[in-house]
């Protein structure tokens, strides 16, 4: 089932043309099959905010120019502010997940210099 080709889409196949980038080339430089950039324009799916990011690195280019700006109605602003709003507690939620587990594998290794601390003491007795 073929969708109609969103912003992102027409945007990125822009953007493609404008730095003579084809389909495999760019493929090839994110690491992924070429198929999946055809989705992307096509509107088959959706790329991730991180995908994004590098597809704009790549391209050179601000991830943001992926991001519909609506500026005909407040409403319609307030729609895309929001959007936006959620990719970006997405990312922090991503970062804020990678953090506990420093944080987790910190305090498993301060018990674990404990535990070694205490059989030291406890043997020096």
């Amino acid at each position: 089932m073929k969708k109609e080709i969103s912003f992102f889409g027409s945007q990125l196949k822009k953007i493609m043309f404008e730095k003579s980038f084809t389909q495999q080339k760019l493929a090839d430089e994110l690491g992924i099959a070429q198929e999946m950039i055809s989705r992307w324009i096509n509107g088959v799916r959706n790329p991730s905010f991180n995908s994004i990011k590098k597809i704009a690195a790549v391209l050179d280019v601000p991830a943001d120019c992926f991001i519909e700006k609506p500026i005909t109605t407040a409403e319609n602003n307030t729609a895309n502010k929001n959007n936006i709003d959620l990719m970006d507690k997405k990312d922090i939620k991503l970062l804020l997940h990678e953090k506990d587990i420093e944080i987790l594998q910190l305090k498993n290794k301060i018990l674990s210099m404990e535990n070694e601390f205490l059989k030291r003491r406890k043997s020096e007795d």
